[in-house]
């Protein structure tokens, strides 16, 4: 389940307009958040957006809806995955859908999240076509290595002004950077002031063992009894990076598995063709929505003929 980044304006409106049962689920995620959920559909619906997508009191709930709902869609069909894995935010949805959290509890954790983003000061992230010890060495103080997608894609986050001076050196260096979609600098030290209050909205959330094995992003292991019951494990998520090649590998190791990207675009499925396992054709990728450039309007396409490849009929 992909996370930050991975939003593009339209993302899953197809399937809105097109599949009634993805409609029923997402529109179930939008009631729970209350007002805000109402704000966020009109939105994401929106031909101009008071505010745009990739700002993150519209990426995130939007990510984690899209993601969540099409999960459900998929196991409401009888559709059992041998295991989860989410990038960033994508990981709370794939808590849901394993059980650890139920919806109401999930989107709570989600919104309080989305709040705590205003204590942070304007930011963003890079991609960096570099190994994470390449780039290490260029960090200074306000910037923090936010992901690391491939052996040789590193992302870092960090507030404007520092992350632009590092972003240049790096250029100068000969690497090739590109800017992630986000005005907030996820996965870095800045979302520390968010920690403590999350865990207290944690604390006070049942959270139960997995119905289904989910791969950390974050530790790159299997999900352990004491971090499902650790607060302090879910609250730490913005500042974290997130570990998915690791947590990729992990996975790979049980396989053959068909890997299948349970959200919007293709970014996850672009990473894992990377893979041993995929190049040598041991595991194999699908991508539910398709390529972003397909627009909305080839969304239910492409998710008609994902269904089939994975053995389920859609309504």
């Amino acid at each position: 389940m992909p996370g930050q980044g991975s939003q593009y304006q339209g993302m899953g409106t197809g399937l809105y307009r097109d599949v009634s049962a993805f409609a029923a689920i997402i529109d179930e995620v939008f009631e729970l958040m209350g007002r805000a959920g109402e704000q966020l559909r009109s939105d994401w619906l929106a031909a101009s957006p008071e505010l745009p997508v990739d700002h993150a009191s519209r990426s995130q709930p939007l990510l984690f809806a899209i993601d969540y709902a099409l999960g459900r869609l998929l196991l409401d069909r009888g559709l059992r995955p041998a295991v989860l894995l989410g990038h960033s935010v994508g990981e709370m949805a794939a808590a849901t859908l394993a059980g650890i959290f139920d919806l109401p509890g999930a989107t709570r954790i989600v919104g309080q999240r989305v709040g705590q983003f205003t204590l942070v000061p304007p930011g963003g992230m890079a991609a960096v076509a570099a190994s994470r010890a390449e780039v290490e060495p260029y960090l200074r103080p306000g910037v923090d290595v936010g992901a690391v997608n491939t052996p040789r894609q590193t992302v870092i986050a960090g507030a404007d002004e520092p992350l632009r001076t590092i972003v240049d050196a790096l250029r100068q260096a000969g690497y090739t950077c590109a800017a992630v979609p986000s005005t907030v600098p996820f996965h870095s030290e800045w979302l520390r002031p968010a920690v403590d209050p999350a865990c207290s909205l944690l604390a006070s959330l049942p959270a139960n063992p997995p119905r289904i094995p989910v791969v950390s992003g974050y530790t790159a292991g299997y999900l352990t009894e004491a971090e499902v019951k650790d607060p302090r494990y879910w609250a730490e998520h913005p500042v974290n990076p997130v570990l998915f090649w690791p947590a990729l590998a992990r996975l790979a190791e049980a396989g053959p598995h068909l890997l299948v990207e349970c959200g919007p675009g293709t970014s996850l499925t672009t990473f894992a063709r990377r893979h041993p396992d995929v190049r040598s054709g041991r595991c194999e990728v699908l991508s539910l929505i398709g390529p972003a450039a397909s627009g909305p309007a080839r969304e239910a396409e492409h998710l008609a003929a994902a269904a089939a490849r994975l053995g389920v009929s859609l309504p």
